[in-house]
């Protein structure tokens, strides 16, 4: 690797560890925490493309850990803390007898939304400071980051199990 590939490399990680303390620190303001804002999100993502309301439409705990990208465990752990301050339920599924779903109740929608509003607040700020363009720039690049580093992977793996095997 070139040296200015890998001092850009350490800037951004620098960049990554600190925009983590400053969502930490600016959770002080928020009810949820970031991990159970992303799941209240998730559920009402999955809600809204099924064109179903937002509260008391459930979502399998499956679903939410795909989407998530999460462990089953991990998710379990999350809705038990929601469902500990009674922003969701748990109910059995109908359609799958061994499935859960996870229920958002009116204190849960309730919380997400003033959570929500203030995050957007916080992300339109930084838009005016940084430039729109460039925020909405930042986050392609981001993604395009992240998805090219999942198939760097994905290759890499693919051709250790290849001469692993072969």
């Amino acid at each position: 690797m070139n040296e200015a590939l890998e001092e850009n490399m350490q800037k951004m990680l620098y960049a990554h560890k600190e925009l983590k303390l400053a969502l930490r620190s600016h959770q002080s303001r928020h009810q949820l925490r970031f991990g159970e804002f992303s799941a209240m999100a998730c559920i009402f993502e999955v809600a809204q493309s099924s064109g179903k309301p937002f509260v008391d439409t459930g979502v399998p705990m499956k679903t939410l850990a795909d989407e998530l990208n999460r462990t089953p465990a991990m998710v379990t752990k999350l809705i038990t803390g929601l469902e500990e301050q009674g922003y969701v339920r748990r109910e059995l599924s109908t359609d799958d007898r061994r499935g859960v779903k996870v229920c958002v109740t009116q204190k849960g929608y309730d919380v997400w939304q003033s959570d929500h509003a203030l995050y957007h607040e916080t992300i339109e700020a930084i838009g005016e400071k940084m430039g729109m363009d460039r925020l909405m720039l930042l986050f392609e690049l981001a993604e395009e980051f992240v998805r090219f580093n999942k198939e760097v992977i994905c290759e890499s793996d693919k051709k250790d199990k290849e001469n692993n095997n072969g």
